[in-house]
């Protein structure tokens, strides 16, 4: 699971709680977290993001409509 999946998942279950003494001890161990990491990319990765701000600038995009059709038609073969 990618770490936006487990976002999504995380932001999913707390809308849900209505437990006060959770959410304060969940924001609690929040704010514990260091959230101004700088993370250091090799010139791979930045490569990569550069060829990508290129291709949605460009229009070079599939949807994902587009996508799930292929997994589709993948996964039936």
């Amino acid at each position: 699971m990618g770490t936006l999946e487990l976002k999504l998942e995380i932001f999913d279950r707390l809308k849900n709680i209505e437990d006060i003494t959770l959410l304060e001890k969940i924001r609690s161990l929040l704010k514990n977290t260091d959230i101004s990491k700088t993370y250091q990319l090799e010139q791979y990765g930045i490569d990569v993001l550069n060829e990508s701000e290129e291709d949605i600038k460009y229009g070079r995009v599939t949807s994902q409509e587009d996508l799930d059709k292929e997994d589709l038609e993948w996964l039936s073969k």
